[in-house]
């Protein structure tokens, strides 16, 4: 009731701030829509909305993130923690053909978030949203503001926001707050500057979730609900993202582009919890670790030199680039006590011991790549795109007390990529790239836990077709193979490398406008994901890899009556099929169902574009759980309901 009342509170107060400061209105918030503005089916965020099969997370069974391929407004971005939504308006997924227009694409597809840039008119915008009258406990508060300070030269917003969520998948209980600042400046309309500035911070109230992972038995049933913590058992932290993107258009078909950027993920000293070689019934030996402050750091960036030539109906780019990286993380220092068997659902309310910590461990790494391309469109014909890179990459890893160590490597990279137009509606491509790339860090059971491990070479290849059914609805299907070093836990419990991974797999898209009232975005990925392990004296052992689903189906569908204007019904069908829980496939999870439904109704009241959306998410309150190569298992959220209002005054 008092999380109701507060959250009640901070919609007036914001609701007030705008109405004060009220300007011309022009939708900004209210008119987010994903399924709307979705291309394909591969992963596109706008706000606060997620569609598609694949995320920053997860593409093609890997994770995009993990392997620093993101860009900020195409401009090469290595990501310490995500920019918040205060200056991020959203994000896609390119994989596949929409891959090949970017300059220099890598394997495990590129993640592209795009800054909510101020515009030319003064638009304030209140959204809230509220879960507990519909017993999940989550509240948020957001404003937003933008407001020209030189018509037509330049532009300033930002935004503040608060969240408050009792029943969250990783905290007992966790609130926070977002800050950001962002502005355009362009004297004239060849030049471009968008400098930034984003905040968050995030603490557990009620503490830490517990890891859960699993024993060498089928895996229990339990939701996140069932794990709770001492209120001692804490983690937070502050992030920081900044900088600035640009782009200046010069005489004779010359152009810069160019990003610089900072990105900081600092977290206090911090405890978390694990239940380990849990067992079918819930049972298994707690265990818990406190940590000594630790940071990840990173300043980024890249340069971009193009030359443009028209030939007829030929149009050839050049690009001359180069991207460098300094990163700086630190993990490890902490101290792992056990307290004994307990069971899932009946944690003891412990007394906080007295841990010692250590140093954590330094590891620095410097990144150089320099590289040329090229990029030909041959109108109705096709496009072709080829590029090279030199990279110079240095790891250094100081461990307390110890001689720092070093690793140094200087690969050559590669991609080459084209598409040709069958028809006027029929375009078939092929791509291949080598990549280098990072591969992700030690998980929590781990020896060397938090450990970034070193970058490796990548490669992909990848295949298919693209069709347009008719003007807004376009299919699009292929086939890829991703090739990757594999590391996991060997039988002492270090992360490190082991064999070799591959990803084989079959996507398909189908997105646009079914008729004038019905929008699908509707996608499935086929995959096959093997590893081939060498780390035994016995020779290779093929084995499952755990975690990437075989088969994914994801279905976005909004309905727009023709009667009642503003109106929009939302659908979403997501069918996981079963999977192995072990790597020697002696244990598999059921496939599973889950669906979601919603309403959005879009007016405007006294010249103000509102939208009121109400959300149920997992209705038939499927229960599941998803496994990693670790032996962690998450389970499914719970059936639950949010309704929000988003104003643009």
């Amino acid at each position: 009731m008092n999380g109701g009342r507060l959250i009640a509170g901070q919609i007036c107060l914001l609701t007030l701030v705008a109405l004060l400061t009220a300007g011309p209105v022009k939708a900004q918030r209210a008119g987010e829509n994903a399924v709307a503005e979705a291309d394909d089916a591969f992963g596109t965020v706008v706000g606060s909305e997620e569609i598609g099969l694949y995320s920053s997370s997860s593409a093609r069974g890997f994770s995009p993130s993990q392997a620093g391929n993101l860009r900020i407004n195409g401009m090469f971005f290595d990501q310490a923690t995500a920019p918040n939504l205060r200056i991020r308006r959203g994000s896609t997924i390119h994989v596949g053909i929409s891959a090949q227009g970017y300059p220099l694409p890598a394997p495990t597809g590129v993640v592209d978030y795009k800054l909510r840039l101020p515009g030319d008119r003064h638009v304030t915008s209140v959204v809230a949203t509220e879960g507990a009258l519909f017993s999940y406990a989550r509240h948020t508060a957001e404003i937003d503001t933008q407001f020209p300070v030189v018509e037509g030269v330049l532009s300033v917003g930002g935004g503040l926001s608060y969240k408050r969520n009792t029943a969250h998948q990783v905290a007992v209980g966790d609130e926070g707050y977002d800050a950001g600042l962002i502005a355009h400046w362009t004297p004239n309309d060849s030049v471009s500057v968008i400098p930034f500035f984003s905040y968050a911070k995030t603490s557990a109230v009620d503490g830490d979730r517990p890891r859960i992972f699993v024993g060498d038995n089928e895996p229990p049933k339990f939701r996140a609900e069932d794990l709770t913590s001492p209120d001692w058992l804490f983690f937070g932290f502050r992030n920081y993202n900044y900088g600035l993107v640009g782009s200046a258009e010069l005489a004779n078909q010359w152009k810069i582009e160019f990003g610089a950027f900072r990105s900081e993920s600092n977290t206090p000293r911090s405890f978390t919890a694990f239940v380990l070689n849990t067992d079918s019934l819930g049972q298994g030996d707690y265990a818990i670790s406190q940590s000594p402050p630790r940071s990840n750091k990173s300043t980024s960036g890249e340069l971009r030199v193009s030359k443009f030539f028209v030939e007829n109906a030929r149009r050839h780019t050049v690009y001359v680039t180069a991207r460098a990286r300094d990163r700086a993380s630190t993990f490890g220092g902490g101290e792992l006590r056990f307290f004994g068997p307990v069971t899932l659902g009946a944690f003891p309310n412990l007394a906080e011991p007295q841990f010692t910590t250590t140093n954590p461990t330094l590891t620095e790494t410097k990144q150089v790549t320099g590289g040329l391309a090229y990029e030909g469109v041959w109108k109705d014909v096709g496009q072709l795109s080829m590029a090279v890179q030199k990279s110079d990459y240095k790891r250094t890893r100081t461990r307390d007390g110890d001689a720092p160590v070093e690793g140094n490597t200087a690969p050559w990279l590669y991609n080459a990529g084209g598409a040709v137009y069958l028809s006027s509606t029929l375009a078939a491509y092929a791509s291949y790239a080598r990549g280098f790339e990072e591969l992700g860090s030690a998980p929590g059971n781990a020896v060397n836990r938090d450990e970034a491990v070193p970058a490796e070479l990548t490669s992909q290849i990848d295949a298919g077709l693209r069709y347009q059914i008719r003007p807004g609805l376009q299919v699009v299907a292929g086939v890829f193979q991703i090739d990757k070093p594999y590391y996991g836990l060997d039988p002492i419990n270090v992360f490190r490398r082991l064999g070799d991974i591959r990803h084989r797999g079959v996507e398909i898209s189908l997105a646009g406008s079914v008729t004038k009232e019905l929008t699908v975005v509707a996608g499935t990925v086929l995959l096959q994901p093997r590893i081939i392990d060498t780390s035994v004296a016995a020779g290779a052992n093929n084995l499952t890899a755990i975690g990437p689903i075989p088969r994914l189906v994801r279905v976005n569908l909004q309905y727009r009556p023709k009667g009642v204007q503003g109106l929009a019904l939302d659908a979403k069908v997501e069918s996981v099929s079963s999977r192995f829980l072990t790597v020697d496939n002696s244990r598999r999870l059921p496939g599973v169902i889950t669906i979601d439904a919603g309403i959005r109704y879009t007016t405007t009241i006294s010249n103000v574009p509102v939208r009121l959306r109400l959300q149920g998410r997992n209705l038939t309150n499927a229960n599941s759980i998803t496994p990693n190569s670790s032996t962690q298992i998450r389970p499914f959220e719970k059936r639950r309901f949010e309704f929000s209002v988003a104003a643009d005054f």
